[in-house]
């Protein structure tokens, strides 16, 4: 019988085709289902082309959905064709077909495996947070697991009908139409709850009950309220939760302090289709935090054939555990540094006796100017990320802009100003040195300044260079394959900061040495090219 339904899936599928836009396939594919039920509910004998056209608008307003269909001309050709059908549509199908197509964030089948493998099989009420990221594979869960109650939530009004079809026959299914990012948008609580919250846009919750308004942290706090005692939440989180300072950071705290953090994983690249932002599946059960170990990992994706790919099957990389007394003493759930407890670099970091310091306390730390019309005659410097080498920066290759300096006063570069970038491919770090005219960094570079009577600018360029430095700015990355890290997370990075004089002591021979590598290469390269120029002459 599935195969059937599939097979009359497609065809409907292809019968849109022309018609009607993918987005609206499934709207389109709802209100010919309703209207045929209506029409055999009421006998009605004579469809005409007017009468089906009617009552399916009278379905749509019921319903509350969009009418697809640009007349009924149109309606009456797709309508007609769908009365031959012998089998049932499948509505999650055409769902995932749409979410494909516009790239809505649905879950890979390799992250549904990971949510499959958390089920709790004595759970009796289970919560699918907006159940619409999880297709194709919903439906799928939920008759696998017949003994436990689902409740799905879904804030589209369209959503809602179509669960409410799909799932018509099930007496322990209940769909509610309603936000998570609300308080108070159900009054039960839930043995089991999954979500994958909104992550990656700038909507801020409308709830300002909440400790922190980004969508994804709402979703966590909220979600948390409505676990019954003993039961778990299994959510997906962005990279900042695990290591993000302010409001984030607030409640991190609070989530660690009032219940049992359970485990911790980093997911790779291709767990999803259309963000390439870092994420993490958080499992935390709603009992006080006690002596049980933590469980920490980090997965890596298997059998993606490039990198567009979503992953088929994640493997664990590393895991390890931690204990809850271990994880505040550590000030946040950056698994690098839980990782690098065991790298030998990283305890000897630890076991030192060399102060460490905020990054925050030590410097200061600002974002570039926005830049949007350029001028090769201005009279003001601009680096981007592409002038930031290896060793220095490139100021022959800079943008210019025309403008008044004191309008950019706050952004001006100063002689030792570190710079990193905020976004990209690689982590750099370049020292700028003063120019002969006024120069800024764009909004893509993140500009350190070090207290001078504190910081040294190329020992502090020496730490982040340094595999360990490189470790600890990882950690704070938010994108997987593009490097993205946030200004304000830099100010809690926290360093090694010995003497001035050791610092300068430290600098003096980089400075020194760098000198000699370069007259070195530099002397090779003319000598290559003075002998390639002999050896050419015939």
């Amino acid at each position: 019988m599935a195969k059937e339904d599939q097979k009359a899936t497609f065809e409907l599928v292809n019968l849109f085709r022309g018609y009607i836009e993918i987005d609206h396939y499934v709207t389109a594919a709802l209100l010919i289902a309703d209207t045929k039920e209506e029409l055999d509910k009421r006998e009605v004998v004579d469809e005409s082309d007017v009468r089906s056209y009617e009552t399916m608008l009278s379905v749509a307003d019921r319903l509350g959905i969009y009418n697809p269909f640009k007349d009924s001309l149109q309606f009456s050709r797709i309508y007609k064709a769908y009365q031959d059908f012998n089998a049932v549509f499948d509505l999650e199908i055409l769902m995932a077909a749409s979410a494909r197509e516009y790239r809505y964030p649905t879950i890979s089948s390799a992250l549904f495996n990971e949510y499959s493998r958390h089920f709790k099989l004595d759970a009796d009420t289970v919560l699918i947070a907006e159940g619409e990221k999880f297709i194709p594979n919903l439906k799928s869960l939920i008759d696998e697991y017949p003994g436990c109650n689902f409740t799905i939530t879904t804030e589209p009004r369209l959503n809602f009908q179509v669960f409410s079809r799909m799932f018509a026959g099930y007496e322990n299914v209940n769909i509610i139409n309603a936000s998570i990012y609300q308080y108070g948008f159900t009054s039960n609580r839930y043995d089991l709850i999954f979500s994958v919250p909104n992550f990656g846009t700038r909507n801020l919750a409308d709830d300002e009950n909440f400790m922190c308004r980004d969508q994804d942290a709402v979703a966590l706090e909220n979600l948390l309220l409505h676990t019954t005692a003993g039961g778990e939440l299994v959510i997906t989180m962005p990279a900042r939760i695990t290591y993000a300072q302010g409001k984030n950071g607030e409640l991190r705290r609070f989530v660690q302090q009032t219940y049992h953090v359970k485990e911790i994983a980093e997911l790779p690249e291709g767990t999803f289709e259309s963000t390439g932002i870092k994420t993490y599946l958080i499992n935390v059960v709603n009992t006080k935090p006690g002596d049980d170990d933590i469980i920490v990992r980090r997965y890596k994706a298997e059998k993606r054939k490039n990198k567009r790919d979503t992953a088929s099957e994640l493997i664990i990389e590393e895991e390890t555990f931690v204990m809850s007394d271990e994880l505040e003493e550590l000030g946040d759930w950056n698994i690098n540094k839980i990782f690098s407890q065991q790298d030998e670099e990283w305890l000897k970091f630890q076991e030192s006796s060399i102060r460490r310091m905020a990054l925050g306390d030590v410097a200061e730390i600002f974002r570039g100017k926005s830049v949007t019309k350029k001028d090769p005659t201005g009279n003001i410097g601009v680096v981007n990320i592409s002038n930031i080498g290896e060793y220095d920066i490139d100021y022959d290759g800079l943008d210019h802009i025309d403008e008044e300096e004191r309008k950019v006063t706050n952004y001006l570069l100063k002689k030792g100003d570190v710079l990193i970038p905020a976004r990209g491919t690689a982590i750099r770090t370049a020292i700028f040195q003063e120019q002969s005219y006024p120069c800024i960094a764009s909004s893509n570079v993140i500009v350190i300044r070090p207290e001078p009577k504190m910081l040294n600018s190329t020992y502090f360029k020496l730490f982040i260079d340094s595999p360990l430095g490189e470790k600890m700015i990882s950690g704070m990355q938010q994108g997987i394959t593009i490097i993205n890290i946030s200004y304000k997370d830099l100010k809690a990075l926290e360093i090694p900061v010995p003497s001035l004089e050791e610092q300068q002591k430290k600098s003096d021979e980089y400075t020194k040495e760098l000198k000699i590598y370069k007259d070195t290469i530099a002397a090779a390269e003319k000598r290559w090219s003075e002998v390639v120029y002999k050896l050419r002459e015939f």
